[in-house]
């Protein structure tokens, strides 16, 4: 479903984002009808359709990113049935770019492959229940595409940043040698091409689930190093670009809070707190910064 009509991207060369080029932001929303826990507390289909601080959840991610300059096309990746609960959302967005119902296919990566189908440049892949995306996120994964000429990042938090923000969180943090991390739900991609790297990804479920897909993006001497904590955050993503033939750089954002996603009550209850806050303060500056690359 398009709600304008505007051509695609123009192609992006090899090797790293080019800047002023339009973005993409793809919305990863979909679930099956009713499996979700969230969603029958609130009586919806979908959790992206959960009420929160007075908007459907996935309204909240969308206006960012229609808002935002860089962003000319908005793609949502949800199950069909939850097209008609999208639309009024969709119908009191920004009127400028492109945006459309991408419907969602049996895993991930062939849902985020059919929302990137037909845009040449670079994307921005995040999920509906991002409802603290922030415009100085977005700038600083774009940032770090256009300054290190990665094809891939990573948004990252730091343990500190996230309990800063809620202690009492349950997040999963991934411990370094550095540092220990959580995962934003963010991921920049330079362009198409560096989408085959989410074929490690194939099959369905948690990367971190199924020990082979992680021995295939590690090797067994990275994973025993991981396993140690032997290697830092960088490292370890220089690791894995060589494994698979990119660059991907992490992204360490200063904000806390875009690591926390909406994904029970409590969750939900915690991120509508911190919208109020957002709201009563609308001139506070997220800060962001990038995580030292292998590449220069």
């Amino acid at each position: 479903m398009d709600k304008t009509t505007r051509n695609g991207s123009p192609p992006i060369p090899p090797g790293g984002m080019v800047a002023g080029l339009p973005l993409r932001v793809i919305v990863l929303a979909g679930g099956s009808a009713g499996a979700d826990a969230l969603a029958r507390r609130f009586g919806m289909s979908h959790r992206c359709l959960v009420p929160l601080a007075g908007r459907p959840l996935v309204a909240h991610v969308l206006q960012i990113a229609a808002l935002h300059p860089a962003v000319e096309s908005l793609a949502i990746s949800v199950e069909r049935e939850a097209f008609d609960g999208l639309f009024d959302v969709l119908s009191q967005l920004p009127g400028r770019g492109i945006v459309k119902l991408v419907e969602a296919r049996a895993n991930l990566v062939d849902s985020v492959m059919a929302a990137a189908e037909g845009w040449e440049g670079p994307l921005l892949v995040t999920t509906a229940d991002h409802a603290l995306l922030s415009p100085g996120s977005i700038d600083a994964m774009l940032a770090a595409l256009e300054g290190s000429k990665a094809e891939v990042a990573v948004a990252m938090a730091t343990r500190g940043s996230v309990l800063a923000v809620n202690p009492d969180r349950a997040i999963r943090f991934h411990e370094f040698s550095d540092d220990a991390y959580a995962s934003c739900n963010l991921y920049a991609v330079a362009g198409p091409e560096a989408l085959h790297a989410a074929e490690v990804f194939r099959g369905g479920g948690r990367f971190a689930g199924n020990a082979w897909r992680v021995l295939r993006a590690f090797g067994l001497i990275d994973l025993v190093l991981l396993r140690l904590r032997a290697v830092s955050l960088a490292a370890a993503m220089a690791r894995v670009s060589a494994r698979l033939g990119l660059r991907i750089l992490p992204v360490v954002l200063h904000d806390g809070s875009q690591a926390i996603d909406v994904d029970d009550e409590r969750s939900h209850a915690v991120v509508e707190a911190l919208l109020r806050e957002r709201d009563a303060f609308p001139t506070a500056v997220v800060a962001a910064k990038a995580g030292t690359s292998a590449y220069p």
